[in-house]
């Protein structure tokens, strides 16, 4: 099969980690025989992007000879649509593109309605009011994210061997992470643990987010939304747990691992859960439970997903 990705988030020279879990899914189909082009674009400071892209899109998709596009994320789901495919469109939402401003859901409501839909929760088919959408999160590097000894991970990234680590799932720059609640949770730990430090899952390479995740006694989701944040199954990999509040699919990818929590959105909650997972030996079923989402596994669902598109063509 030929498949053009049209993507908003795709990594690049400066920005190597941004959307790379798109570029992994593309590799994994790729490695799997099928031709796989890249159409990307950012519209994160020129909005105007989202309605210049139709035209080259528009242009590939009727040189390419390609049997299905997938768009990644609601806007760019609208902006391919505006380039009138011949043939299937698949889009995948990505939680931030249902989870977020009105206007931003409705939307991807019109998308998922006019495209093939891909979720990655239960929680997208309920926001999106696409019951028959299919949940298909972005698949997990197992080889990559592996437990590795927390005291040699420290090391590496410079981190003290005598203090204990509450990692949150994300930048302090994404206002959606809520830093300001995780950090306000690590002041109520470290009343009975003082030796607790807080950092955030910023300015590391891929290799890097490894170290950190393994590095870290426990991952906190303090966020005000999500869709199925990839962070917290590449923690699970690593066998490190994780305390969230309730936020996207967390809840149900965590449910019943040990050391791992769901907790009230408040900073003694928070707290409290984090005192748990620090007194916590690893335990092999967090990573078990990535396992279920690996790469592999993954990309053979998003490979039958295009056969069955391809087969049913643009009105089935």
């Amino acid at each position: 099969m030929r498949i053009l990705v049209v993507s908003n988030m795709f990594p690049t020279s400066a920005e190597p980690w941004f959307g790379s879990f798109v570029r992994d899914q593309i590799d994994d189909i790729a490695a799997r025989g099928h031709d796989v082009d890249v159409h990307s674009f950012d519209g994160r400071k020129h909005a105007m992007e989202y309605l210049r892209a139709p035209r080259p899109i528009s242009a590939r998709i009727r040189s390419g000879g390609y049997d299905v596009v997938h768009a990644h994320y609601g806007l760019t789901g609208a902006t391919t649509m505006l380039a009138r495919p011949p043939i299937p469109l698949v889009t995948t939402f990505h939680g931030s593109d249902y989870g977020g401003p009105t206007w931003q859901r409705l939307v991807s409501m019109a998308v998922a309605r006019r495209s093939r839909c891909v979720v990655v929760s239960e929680q997208g088919r309920r926001l999106l009011r696409t019951p028959d959408a299919e949940v298909i999160p972005m698949g997990v590097d197992t080889q990559l994210f592996a437990p590795c000894d927390r005291s040699a991970a420290r090391q590496a990234l410079g981190w003290d061997p005598h203090a204990s680590y509450a990692l949150l799932a994300g930048s302090r720059k994404n206002r959606i992470k809520r830093a300001d609640l995780f950090d306000a949770a690590v002041e109520v730990a470290r009343v009975t643990t003082p030796h607790l430090r807080g950092v955030a899952l910023e300015g590391f390479d891929r290799k890097g987010v490894a170290l950190a995740l393994n590095a870290a006694d426990v991952v906190v989701v303090a966020s005000d939304h999500e869709g199925s944040p990839l962070t917290v199954r590449e923690a699970l990999a690593c066998a490190t747990p994780v305390v969230s509040v309730d936020a996207g699919d967390v809840p149900s990818v965590i449910a019943g691992l040990s050391g791992c929590a769901v907790v009230a959105r408040s900073p003694a909650a928070l707290a409290e859960g984090i005192g748990r997972a620090l007194v916590t030996e690893r335990d092999d079923d967090l990573r078990r439970r990535a396992e279920l989402s690996s790469r592999s596994a993954i990309a053979g669902r998003i490979e039958d997903l295009y056969a069955r598109a391809a087969a049913r063509g643009i009105h089935g």
